[in-house]
Order: C-alpha cells, then sequence, then structure tokens
C-alpha cells in the first residue's frame, strides 16, 4: 500500500515550507516537492523518534545502557548517520522504510544540514502540544473559576512542573541553549518553540484575571506576565530534573514550590480590578523600604536611595 503525505500523522502532515530549507535538488521545483514529501517526513519522524528515545524521561538510562554508553553521556551524538539509517528502517506505516544510506544522502547534502532541518522542525511550536498535552490538569485547572484560585494555582503549577520534566523537546532544549550563540538558527527555532507554548497561556491568563475580577497592575504588559511565569516553572523544572531529592515537586499539589513562586507573583501584579492602586510594583515596595528603615535623624547629612537606605 502506498502512503501519501495526508497519511501521516500530526504534524507530520503539516507543510513545511519554511522550517526544512536544506533538502538536495538543482531545480527548486525539486526540492519544494521534496520538502512535503513522505521521504522527508519519514526522516523526520526518525530523528525525533531518537530525541525521544534519548530524552525521554526515566527511559533514557535503558537506551544508553543498551547502547553501551555511560547513562550521563552528553550532547547530540546518538543523531549519527547510522542509528538514523536504523530507525529508518523500523518505522511504521504510513512512515516510508529506506534501507541504507543511499535515499539520506540524495536527499540531504551533508549530515549538518539535516541536523539543522531536524531541529527546526523539532523546535517548531506545532511540536509543542502534541509532547504537552496535560490540558486538563495544568491549563484546565486555571479556567476553573469555581475552586479557590490559590488552589488552582498549586494544582497546575505541580502537574506543569511534572509535565515539562517529561518532555524530551525540555530536555532537548536545555542541550541546545548551551551552545545556541553558534548557530543563530537554534536561537530562532527555540524562539518559535516559545511562541507556541506562551500564545495559548497568555489567552488563558487574560481570561481568567478577567473572569477572578483582577487587573494586571500598573507597570506589566500580559507578555510580560507570561514569561515571568514561564520562566519560573521552566527554573523549577531545570531545579527538578538536576536534583529530584530537593522536594522542588513536593509530595502533593499544596507543596510544590513552584506553586508558591508563582502565587508570589499574583499577589504581586495582580490587583482587583474595582479599585486599582494605581502604582507600579516598584513604586509600592520603594515605600515599603522606606517603611521598613525610616530616618532616624533628620539632621543626618548622609545620601540615601530610594528605598530609604545609604547610597
Amino acid at each position: 500500500m502506498t502512503y501519501g503525505k495526508k497519511d501521516l500523522p500530526f504534524p507530520y502532515d503539516q507543510d513545511f515550507s519554511g522550517i526544512v530549507t536544506r533538502v538536495k535538488g538543482i531545480r527548486e521545483a525539486t526540492r519544494v516537492a521534496l520538502v512535503n514529501s513522505p521521504k522527508v517526513a519519514s526522516y523526520l519522524k526518525a530523528g525525533s523518534n531518537l530525541i525521544e528515545q534519548h530524552f525521554g524521561g526515566d527511559d533514557v538510562h535503558a537506551v544508553a545502557a543498551e547502547s553501551g554508553r555511560k547513562p550521563y553521556w552528553s550532547g547530540i551524538r546518538f543523531l549519527s548517520e547510522r542509528a538514523l539509517s536504523r530507525e529508518m528502517e523500523n518505522l511504521e506505516p504510513p512512515f516510508l522504510r529506506q534501507k541504507g544510506d543511499g535515499p539520506y544522502r540524495s536527499t540531504w547534502a551533508c549530515h549538518d544540514d539535516y541536523l539543522n532541518d531536524l531541529l527546526a522542525f523539532v523546535f517548531h511550536d506545532m511540536n509543542y502540544d502534541p509532547q504537552y498535552n496535560p490540558e486538563i490538569d495544568t491549563r484546565g485547572s486555571w479556567l476553573n473559576t469555581d475552586a479557590c484560585f490559590a488552589d488552582v494555582v498549586d494544582r497546575a503549577t505541580y502537574y506543569e512542573l511534572q509535565a515539562i520534566c517529561q518532555m524530551p523537546l525540555f530536555r532537548l532544549q536545555l542541550l541546545m541553549v548551551a551552545t545556541a550563540h553558534r548557530n543563530d538558527g537554534i536561537h530562532d527555532a527555540i524562539a518559535s518553540n516559545y511562541e507556541g507554548a506562551l500564545d495559548p497561556w497568555k489567552k488563558i491568563y487574560e481570561s481568567v484575571i478577567e473572569s477572578r475580577g483582577f487587573q494586571l497592575r500598573k507597570g506589566i504588559t500580559l507578555d510580560q506576565f507570561a514569561n515571568m511565569l514561564a520562566a519560573i516553572t521552566e527554573g523549577f523544572a531545570i531545579r527538578n530534573l538536576g536534583d529530584p531529592g530537593a522536594g522542588v515537586v513536593g509530595e502533593g499539589p499544596s507543596e510544590n514550590l513552584a506553586g508558591m513562586a508563582v502565587l508570589a507573583i499574583l499577589n504581586s501584579y495582580l490587583e482587583p480590578a474595582g479599585t486599582p492602586t494605581d502604582t507600579t510594583l516598584r513604586e509600592s515596595f520603594d515605600e515599603i523600604c522606606a517603611r521598613a528603615h525610616p530616618e532616624t535623624d533628620a539632621d543626618d547629612d548622609a545620601t540615601t536611595d530610594d528605598c530609604g537606605g545609604p547610597t
């Protein structure tokens, strides 16, 4: 049975124009057709399989042991031409099975070109939701306006942290950002991934803030708000991956540190829509600093900063 591009599962059935840009072909028409062929999609699937096998949570140890490598080996050396050829031979329909390196070498001029196209595809925003997935436990929880807001934050951040830590895409991103300065294409690919990840969250935040009777306080935008929450969550995820025994996740939603941090952000940047303070967080904190360190000597000649302390 012959399969076409439309028979492939999402996201491999999508248009890869502008994503896969390095395939071989003397004529432009040949390259255009090849980009959206089942052959290219199958090679991307094979590479994605290898990424999932090596960055898919605890299973990475079993894969590493089977390959004879230490569990802590790093880099993307697993994405070798030989490994890719082996993976291509084991793909299930509707993907194409290819034997040997001939079909591969006729599609990309060099292995680096393939890796750049693979990473551009993997980090594209179309790949975020298929790996992320836990809508109810994370995104859905935010929309539950009947529950205590603090409980909602605890539950959503608890499952969000676990979901991110299990994503091969997140683990790969940690590896790539360390060397992103060497390849601007990686910056672009990761930026695309963030856009796909944050756009749904911004819509949710905007809706929940309004439905809960809040507004963002003066001095912060929705984009800044979403970026801060994302950075906090990713930071805790890195901490948890590096030191699972630190208790970052906790034994349950009410005990996770990410929830405490997010709650602090909400407490700082949300205010009742009907009675806004009309002050920025910095202005409010400056006032608190002044009260914490009141001037005790009116004749003191020492200059002070905005918070009442010595400059």
